[in-house]
């Protein structure tokens, strides 16, 4: 079914700010909140509590079905190292007076009524999930991903007790369903026995997820992503516009498996970078607001809305772009693809850069009609720059069919249109360029394939500069048999005039 299962990520990477995500169709929402920099001494017999405000409602959340839990502890003195066994941690969400919930992430691991001191670590970096194999109370490395200890009722204070899975009643879980109006989480760490090394509190953070509210912006922070689930096929929706602030490894990831398409109806927007990852399919609406940088490193990208001129498209190599939209400057490195519209169609850049390498993918519906409807067109309306390609080092041009054109009569169509083409010597109409260009075939029969196919310069018009495919006719038999006759009477004549 269209516009279901969309999870929206956002994370944070430093200090307590939210990051907000909302989306129209999409039933997931997950928000990372990261609260770095706490380096928190706990208190020999004491405790400390971090608390972190979570505006969930405005990020676009309605309910809550997930959380996620990460934690760091160390020693405050290696030499006096603090004993895991001795700690106790819980994540509230909310405050008393609206019905707080509570969540036991650790509650003294190791701890039974035959080992009084538990676990020895003396440091722990670990996420908690629900969804894990393993409940942290057994804990024997300070790093990985355990279930939260969960026994509420368990006196972190009292003797030890047996550890007895039908005691855990406060997991993750426990902080699910509806939206609290404080949005306030706070994590507690406590020290339960007198004596020992200290413990510090270094770091924490959140993993939210929900259901999405149906409208709104995807405030995403850096290193944040919309992605399909991994589950199901066909058209996943969002309908609020995306947004990035972040550049270079904070960009926003846009996600789409295989048989998937993720469809951003709204657009981009921002002036940070978006990365495109995943074998599917990103279909992006008008975004005239976004002045970043989109970069295409996997999968396909169809734009059939208008970017931004001041934006930037990337194609790396594994990328493919589509669509019948404009787009500000476009670059297409080597591996990269380039197939205008979403069948023949025409796509239109700023500006362009075509790497050696990569690959137009041009596809051809008719063998007569208009360009950019009944074949594939790449309209520049400022410079091409072909400066990169050379007879040694070329650009790939792969001509697609879907049906067996036989094009032996020889045709001519305009592929690329621009203002400006630099890396060109001599453009004089009629100027054969195929020396640049690697040509394939597929599902055409072009006769001795693909030599009888030549990229000329073309004509202007509307002061566009085109580049056209050729395909070159091939001689009848009668023009065989009169060249063949002409070149038999050479041949005679020849021989006289030698004897």
């Amino acid at each position: 079914m269209k516009g279901t299962n969309i999870q929206i990520k956002a994370a944070l990477l430093a200090g307590l700010a939210l990051l907000g995500v909302a989306s129209a169709n999409a039933q997931e929402v997950t928000l990372l909140h990261s609260v770095g920099g706490v380096n928190q001494t706990i208190p020999d017999r004491g405790q400390y509590v971090s608390m972190s405000l979570l505006d969930l409602a405005n990020a676009g959340m309605a309910t809550i079905t997930d959380v996620n839990v990460n934690l760091s502890l160390s020693s405050l003195n290696e030499s006096s190292p603090m004993r895991l066994g001795q700690i106790y941690a819980s994540l509230t969400y909310g405050v008393a007076s609206e019905e707080e919930r509570v969540a036991v992430l650790l509650n003294r691991p190791g701890v039974t009524d035959s080992n009084a001191f538990g676990s020895r670590l003396s440091s722990l970096s670990v996420t908690f999930d629900d969804s894990a194999m393993a409940n942290i109370f057994s804990v024997a490395s300070g790093t990985g991903t355990y279930q939260a200890d969960g026994r509420l009722g368990v006196n972190p204070y009292g003797s030890g007790v047996a550890y007895n899975s039908i005691d855990v009643s406060s997991g993750l879980s426990a902080l699910n369903v509806s939206l609290l109006q404080s949005m306030q989480f706070s994590l507690l760490v406590a020290d339960t026995q007198q004596g020992g090394g200290q413990a510090r509190l270094d770091s924490w953070g959140v993993k939210v997820t929900g259901t999405a509210a149906r409208s709104g912006l995807l405030n995403l922070g850096a290193g944040g992503s919309v992605a399909t689930t991994a589950t199901g096929t066909g058209v996943q929706s969002v309908e609020a516009t995306v947004v990035s602030s972040s550049t270079g490894s904070g960009a926003v990831g846009l996600l789409a498996m295989l048989n998937q398409t993720l469809n951003l109806n709204n657009g981009l927007s921002g002036a940070g970078d978006f990365t495109k990852t995943g074998s599917g399919t990103v279909q992006i609406g008008n975004s005239a607001g976004f002045t970043g940088t989109l970069n295409v490193n996997e999968g396909r990208v169809a734009v059939d809305g208008t970017l931004a001129s001041s934006s930037r498209t990337v194609v790396g190599s594994g990328g493919l772009l589509g669509g019948s939209g404009t787009l500000g400057a476009l670059t297409l490195q080597r591996g990269a693809t380039l197939t205008p519209g979403n069948s023949p169609g025409l796509l239109t850049a700023a500006s362009a850069v075509w790497g050696a390498g990569a690959t137009y993918e041009w596809q051809l519906g008719s063998l007569t009609g208009v360009a950019g409807a009944d074949w594939d067109l790449f309209r520049v309306t400022g410079t091409l720059d072909l400066s990169a390609l050379s007879s040694s080092d070329k650009f790939n041009l792969t001509l697609v069919s879907a049906g067996s054109f036989d094009l032996s009569s020889g045709y001519e169509w305009t592929f690329v249109q621009a203002a400006n083409i630099a890396g060109l010597s001599n453009q004089t109409l009629g100027t054969d360029i195929t020396n640049l260009f690697n040509i394939a075939t597929q599902g055409m029969d072009v006769g001795t394939d693909p030599a009888n196919i030549k990229v000329l310069v073309g004509g202007q018009s509307n002061g566009l500069t085109s580049l056209n495919v050729w395909a070159v006719p091939e001689p009848s038999s009668q023009s065989l048999l009169a060249f063949g006759m002409a070149a038999l009477v050479a041949v005679r004549s020849m021989r006289r005039k030698q004897s």
